[in-house]
């Protein structure tokens, strides 16, 4: 079996958490009260504590699904079946939907998002009362199960993939797909380092609005595309 259309789907799938805005947009916060509160240098400390959380986060519900996957459907032909195939198709299409519509809140000035405004309230309060590392390294832990809705489809797709080829290393795909989804967080963070401020970085957010709208939406749409035309769940 190729292993280019799993592939395909690893990439488009990491990429499209790659630019899902909760977890950068708490990221952003939580440097800007660490630098109101704290020397550069221990802002920095903290804020790889926060990208570490995001990753064991990753890490954790990559093994998690894949157990689950692996104990569940194994010995299961019918998980093979155009059934499975639709339903998945039709997630990912009522994601794109989803995203387009409901992601970002109405009001073009705003970087508010889906969450409620009480769970946006409480990451504030906890992102400006960090104060050691296991605090910060929580807190990245914390902010990626707020967005499962979104991304939990897509460790599904990419992890049915994986275990579907045996000619390249899954833990490659596995890591490449931990480092592209942390990326923004990474760049954030070298924003701060090198003189910019959370109105820029909010700003620059704001502007990216209607280009996330659309690419992420339409990431959703071609995972579907690719699945319905490929037969994603049924290769041969």
């Amino acid at each position: 079996m190729s292993v280019i259309t799993p592939l395909i789907i690893v990439v488009i799938a990491a990429l499209i958490q790659a630019f899902l805005q909760l977890t950068p947009g708490t990221f952003s916060l939580f440097y800007h009260y660490a630098l109101g509160k704290n020397s550069t240098k221990v802002a920095d400390d903290f804020s790889l504590s926060f990208i570490l959380g995001v990753e064991v986060f990753l890490t954790t519900i990559w093994l998690i699904i894949y157990s689950l996957i692996f104990f569940i459907f194994c010995n299961q032909p019918s998980f093979c079946s155009e059934v499975f195939l639709w339903i998945t198709a039709s997630i990912f299409v009522a994601e794109a939907f989803a995203f387009f519509f409901f992601y970002f809140r109405k009001g073009r000035s705003s970087s508010a998002l889906f969450i409620p405004r009480q769970i946006a309230r409480n990451i504030n309060a906890r992102a400006e009362k960090i104060k050691t590392r296991s605090d910060a390294f929580t807190l990245g832990f914390a902010t990626g199960s707020l967005e499962l809705i979104f991304t939990l489809p897509l460790y599904i797709i990419s992890i049915v993939e994986l275990m579907r080829i045996s000619a390249f290393p899954r833990i490659i795909a596995i890591i490449f797909y931990i480092i592209i989804a942390t990326l923004p967080l990474f760049s954030i963070r070298n924003l701060y380092r090198t003189g910019h401020n959370l109105a820029e970085i909010t700003r620059s957010r704001i502007r990216a609005k209607t280009f996330l709208r659309l690419s992420i939406s339409l990431g959703f749409l071609l995972l579907a595309f690719i699945i319905i035309t490929s037969g994603a769940f049924h290769h041969g």
